[in-house]
């Protein structure tokens, strides 16, 4: 370690940055309070900087204001009283002490005071317990001395150095050997310790990891502080130069909804809680001041009914960083829930809560109003740690209390009323199976306020009779947000001192397992939710009574700690058990710092008044564990027979060796490639290598702005080979004779070409300003030859790499959604009133894409899930399957088509489908044949925007999952899907199917164009379809019904019939059509003249084009500009073939009078526009060739029904980096 000691200094200007005036010969001198602030006059001049008065040095800053607290002068940190005098020697400031020295400069690192060393962070503050310093471990004192010698740290025997160095292997002490573990603690028999070498554990954060679920036991600390004014929430020493960024302080008389969004929900959403969230001002208010958020007991079907109110910033003030302070008084009373509380505003980035991460700034539950909790949610498996602090008189119902948090790089500190009460610096995220996201992720993403009271749940517990609901209200005086101008974002996690420690001389993990000592420390008693018991140990036995069994099994509970358990270990558990009389106990081993993880599983087992002995194996199947736990459960089991337990032991029977060869492993999400995203590991490079010839001329690093991570290359040398640099990954879990793809995101300054290799294949990727996904296919032959990933990147330039993956080859990718997103875009219109927000659901359900719609709009394309680049190959047989449910009933859309953004054809190989979902979740499928051209970027897409024309702004989440596209040998559609097997002319004289609406609007699509928005709505009251026009706009098109996927077979004679009235006397048009491409019709455009009386009206037409299975039916009910309100009726819709040869029909699209209308209705002005990059981003109906401030379309055709389109789009309509399904002005011109 490296120790400075510390010296003599004289102050003199080389120290303090003034001349030291030893004896001052100056007049009108004096000091004066200025609004309240002192100053040293001299000569009617205040001083500035430092200034030594009366045998002290005092700071005044420019303005001549005397600072107290922490100062920072010429890179060094003092600090000075109240009285404004320069400290020296030990300080203590905000619970944690500093040394300054004799020239007041701050103290770090190891310093000498007296005969005794102690170590100070880097902040200053003085450590105590273990810390680890250049590879060796030291142990501090309460007091901070630096230990010599041995020493016991929680009944576990070490030995420090002569230098304080913790010593690993034998020692001869006092003239005998002894044996010190890799651990560091003593082996088989230990050295004698002196009772001033005997500590307890301590641990250098102000809280322990204290997870929640049967411990109720909470670290936790008392004051008698009743203050509500303070405005300095911590030590200003780790709190310097904060500044104000943001405030609300809820003078006016609503809601700023500007800054703040009510949240609704309905009740049992989360925790079982009783509330339904409103925006109702009875529940969320704003007055004299404050934020009022009450709840409110009513009676709903004869049952209690509980409302109140949520508010979030999310989207509108998010914060990376920063100190968050509220003021607020809360509510007393069982069942209640106060919460102030943040979420990050990107929950995807690592995954659903808790992969996200979570900072409650204050929890308070209602029947212990004295107590409130601070605690921070991460990981998978979810783990948290939480400080309590209590007042010592009073509630926190009585008065108002500042609760603050400063949440920094590698620290998360939480305060009340200026009091430090738990600090926190150890955290990780990751998906389970995979590696922890680098350091400190996940808390390094902006986040959003939360403020909310809950009534009921899991953790408060349900109201009772005594509850009083007329002051059931959190009153929130003010939010202020601080940040710093900048953060040292570089940190590292610190590292653990873990302890796994050795079992005893008979080889049992247990402490005290034959019960021979007395002890409360090695096995500890528990009571939680009403149970009452106790223990006595005696006669090698320990007796549990029960006067209370509680509600949980966990009421009454005996735990063994400190459990250590290796992974892949086999473990037998066994004891000896009885009860007064039959009775059943629940014995189980879990992870408390991992969520409460089972080890050994819960085991309910009978127990008689006999003795018997219990023996269990289990082997451990996750990753090392030194703090796991053995429990017997005893509470809420319909007995309160007393226990007696003797004989406990937990040994090592086995170890499963793992077939390690050194390859890489196959991550949870099916990846290959281990740390594709870059996120993992030191400098976000794990599993990474570098081969590099260029040294200096080339750099490799990970980019995080704003929390985008990808691969930068730099090569400043020219010329330079691809060759001269390579990043590498070695030993990928490849198999033989499997196909598998290769996935990665690439772009370059300049146009350039990289090489990819694997399994000795090469591929070349051209590269632009634009990013692009390449997407290579190969077949594996002999992998031992080759299961390297080599990307050649000597060219010169910046090349940026991210996403790299390989796969199984399927022809869905990520169907499961266990990548998350990965292979899917998300796109939502930018005029929605409230964009969709989505997500992986791994709690609810088996990792489900979940979009939550507010608003779908006017459209069905305005809300789009779909993936690109699916290959459909000519005159294979397909089916397609998915599982869906929504919250609300509704219609969603789907197809295969062809990406028409370059040539304006987007044929619909599938045709669009519409389905109708509702809370059930069921699994659609749909059977079809290829029959055009092979395609290999075909695009699936599933439209959740307004389906058939019906727009849904109630708030409601559509669930997507397993979804896949397999090659089958015949066609075998099920009766979910609307596109069913109707359209082959086999079950019926008509080829249209639904043509009676017997089924609604199930198989057929509605418009209604958005320069009309509501002008017409459809219903299929009385089986039949019924469209009510308030404005039929100016074109026929605005208004339209339509069937795809009608099968039209070249030279047959087909007749098209429909009945049709309407209310008010006016035309519609209807026709066959070619549907994509130039829409070309196969018969006329019939003009029908409808009025009040039901008519049948027909067409009969050959058809002489090429048999066409994807054909479109339409009947257009827009133009005039009618505004009259009128009913359009249409039933019994037909097209039959005709087998008699009574009339030879001609091609009618020869000679159609109103063809060139037709034609020009449906094509579009191709729009292009010279933009600042060239990605092409083949996103559903357009084709996007730049991405920037301003987006532009070209030739955009809404490919599920309708048309193309020329519009602009703005950045914000984009969900990720690649998406836009479709535009803002997606105009219909279908005849």
């Amino acid at each position: 370690m490296n120790k400075k000691r510390i010296f003599k200094y004289l102050l003199s200007a080389s120290i303090i940055g003034v001349a030291f005036i030893s004896s001052p010969m100056k007049t009108n001198a004096e000091w004066r309070k200025e609004n309240n602030f002192w100053k040293y006059i001299e000569n009617n001049k205040h001083s500035v900087s430092w200034n030594y008065y009366d045998s002290k040095w005092y700071y005044f800053n420019n303005d001549g204001i005397m600072q107290t607290g922490w100062v920072k002068d010429r890179d060094n940190w003092y600090y000075l009283s109240e009285a404004g005098d320069m400290q020296t020697g030990w300080i203590k400031d905000k619970d944690s002490w500093y040394y300054l020295s004799e020239s007041g400069s701050m103290q770090t690192g190891w310093v000498k005071h007296g005969n005794d060393w102690y170590y100070l962070s880097e902040a200053g503050d003085m450590k105590t317990g273990w810390i680890k310093d250049k590879d060796s471990w030291y142990y501090l004192s309460e007091s901070g001395s630096m230990q010599t010698g041995v020493i016991s740290v929680s009944d576990k025997v070490y030995y420090l150095n002569e230098n304080g160095a913790m010593h690993i292997g034998k020692i001869t002490i006092d003239g005998k050997e002894y044996e010190f573990g890799t651990s560091g603690e003593a082996i088989g028999e230990k050295p004698v310790v002196k009772n001033d070498k005997i500590f307890g554990a301590t641990i250098n954060a102000s809280s322990q990891n204290n997870n929640q679920n049967k411990d109720e036991n909470k670290d936790s600390q008392t004051s008698n502080s009743n203050k509500h004014h303070s405005s300095n929430s911590g030590s200003t020493i780790q709190n310097k130069k904060w500044n104000l960024v943001w405030q609300d302080d809820f003078n006016g008389d609503t809601l700023n909804t500007n800054d703040w969004n009510y949240e609704k929900h309905a009740p049992g959403w989360v925790n079982s809680e009783l509330q339904e969230y409103t925006d109702s001002t009875d529940n969320i208010s704003v007055k004299d001041g404050n934020l009022v958020i009450k709840a409110i007991k009513t009676e709903k079907d004869g049952k209690d009914y509980y409302t109140s109110g949520k508010i979030t910033t999310q989207d509108k003030k998010t914060f990376k960083y920063g100190k968050f302070e509220i003021r607020a008084k809360t509510p007393k009373g069982k069942g209640l829930w106060p919460a102030l509380w943040m979420m990050p505003n990107d929950e995807s980035l690592y995954g659903q809560w808790p992969k996200c991460g979570e900072i409650d700034i204050m929890e308070v539950l209602g029947h212990e109003p004295e107590k409130a909790y601070g605690t921070i949610h991460y990981g998978e498996p979810h783990a948290e740690q939480q400080g309590t602090y209590t007042l010592e008189n009073g509630t926190f119902a009585d008065d108002y209390h500042t609760y603050s948090v400063e949440w920094e790089p590698g620290e998360i500190r939480f305060y009340i009323d200026g009091n430090l009460y738990h600090k926190v610096n150890d955290w990780f995220t990751k998906v389970e199976g995979g590696d922890e996201v680098t350091y400190p992720a996940p808390f390094d993403q902006p986040f959003y306020i939360q403020c909310n009271l809950a009534v009921g749940g899991s953790w408060p517990g349900n109201p009772d009779e005594n509850t009083d609901f007329n002051n059931a209200e959190l009153k929130v005086d003010y939010v202020k947000v601080y940040q710093k101008d900048s953060y040292e974002e570089n940190v590292k996690k610190p590292e653990k001192n873990v302890v796994f420690r050795e079992p005893d001389k008979t080889g049992n993990y247990v402490v005290n397992g034959d019960f021979s000592k007395q002890d409360d420390k090695n096995w500890e008693f528990k009571t939680a939710l009403n149970g009452v018991g106790s223990t006595e140990i005696a006669d090698n036995k320990i007796l549990i009574k029960t006067e209370n069994e509680g509600t949980a099994d966990y009421s009454i509970q005996l735990v063994q700690p400190g459990v250590p358990l290796k992974e892949g270990g086999k473990y037998k558990v066994s004891f000896d058990a009885k009860a007064d009389d039959e009775r059943t106990m629940i014995v189980d081993i879990s992870g408390p710092d991992k969520s409460y993880v089972r080890y050994f599983d819960d085991t309910k087992l009978n127990l008689t008044s006999n003795k018997e002995n219990y023996s269990y194996e289990f082997t451990m199947n996750k990753e090392d564990d030194a703090n796991a736990r053995l429990e017997f459960n005893l509470g809420n089991q319909n007995s309160k027979a007393n226990v007696e337990i003797s004989n406990v032991r937990i040994e090592k029977i086995g170890q499963v060796i793992k077939d390690d060869d050194g390859s890489k492993k196959v991550m949870p999400d099916g990846n290959y490639v281990n740390n594709g995203t870059f996120d993992v590991g030191e400098d976000r490079m794990k599993y990474w290598e570098i081969e590099s010839s260029l040294k200096k001329d080339a750099s490799v690093s990970v980019t995080n702005n704003n929390n985008v991570r990808q691969l930068k290359i730099n090569v400043k040398k020219s010329p330079s080979s691809l060759e001269d640099l390579k990043i590498k990954q070695s030993k990928l879990a490849l198999k033989d004779n499997k196909q598998y793809v290769l996935y990665f995101d690439a772009y370059a300054n300049e146009d350039k070409t990289i090489k990819a290799m694997i399994n000795g294949k090469a591929f070349d990727a051209n590269l632009s300003k634009g990013k692009k996904t390449f997407k290579f296919e190969f077949n594996t032959e002999n992998v031992e030859d080759s299961r390297d990933l080599e990307f050649l990147l000597g060219a010169k330039g910046t090349t940026y790499i991210d996403n790299i993956r390989i796969e199984e080859n399927a022809l869905i990718r990520n169907g499961d959604f266990s990548g998350g997103f990965t292979g899917w875009q998300i796109f939502a219109d930018g005029g929605l009133s409230s964009k969709p927000t989505y997500g992986v659901d791994s709690l609810k359900e088996d990792n489900a894409a979940q979009i939550n719609i507010v608003d779908t709009g006017d459209a069905d394309w305005k809300i789009q899930l779909k993936q690109n680049n699916v290959k459909l190959e000519k005159g294979k047989k397909y089916e397609l399957s998915f599982d869906a449910k929504s919250t609300v009933d509704r219609k969603i859309m789907y197809a295969i088509q062809r990406d028409g953004s370059s040539d304006n054809n987007w044929d619909a190989y599938t045709g669009s489908n519409i389905i109708n979902l509702t809370s059930d979740s069921k699994n659609y499928k749909l059977g079809f044949e290829m029959k055009k051209d092979t395609d290999s970027d075909a695009i699936f897409s599933i439209s959740m925007g307004a389906v058939g024309g019906t727009q849904i702004t109630d708030k409601h989440t559509i669930t997507i999952d397993n979804v896949q596209l397999k090659e089958v040998d015949s066609i075998d559609n099920d009766e979910n899907n609307s596109n069913d097997d109707t359209n082959d002319n086999t079950s019926g004289s008509s080829i249209v199917n639904n043509g009676d609406f017997g089924k609604g609007f199930e198989g057929w699509s509605q418009y209604v164009d958005e320069s009309i928005k509501n002008g017409a709505t459809f219903n299929s009251d009385n089986n039949q379809a019924n469209i009510n026009i308030t404005n039929s706009g100016d074109q026929d098109y605005k208004v339209q019904l339509k069937q795809e996927n009608i099968k039209l077979e070249k030279g047959k004679k087909y007749k098209v019939s429909l009945d049709a009235k309407s209310t008010l006397a006016r035309d519609i048009k209807f026709t066959v059509q070619k549907n994509g491409g130039d829409w070309k019709p196969y018969c006329e455009v019939k003009k029908i003249s409808l009025n009040g009386e039901l008519q049948n009206y027909s067409i009969e037409f050959t058809m002489n084009d090429e048999s066409d299975d994807k054909a479109a039916l339409t009947i257009s009910m827009g133009e005039g500009n009618i505004i009259e309100n009128h009913t359009i009726t249409i039933d019994n819709v037909k097209i039959e073939e005709v087998t008699s040869d009574s009339q030879q029909i001609q091609n009618q699209t020869e000679d159609i009078e109103n063809f060139d209308e037709l034609v020009s209705n449906d094509k579009t002005n191709v729009v292009s526009s010279e933009l600042t990059s060239n990605d092409q981003l083949n996103a559903g109906n357009e084709n996007i060739i730049s991405y920037g401030n301003e987006l532009k379309t070209e030739a955009s055709v809404d490919k599920n029904s309708f048309n193309k389109v020329d519009q602009s789009f703005k950045e914000e309509d984009l969900l990720n980096n690649n998406t836009i399904l479709n535009s803002s002005e997606n105009k219909s011109k279908n005849n």
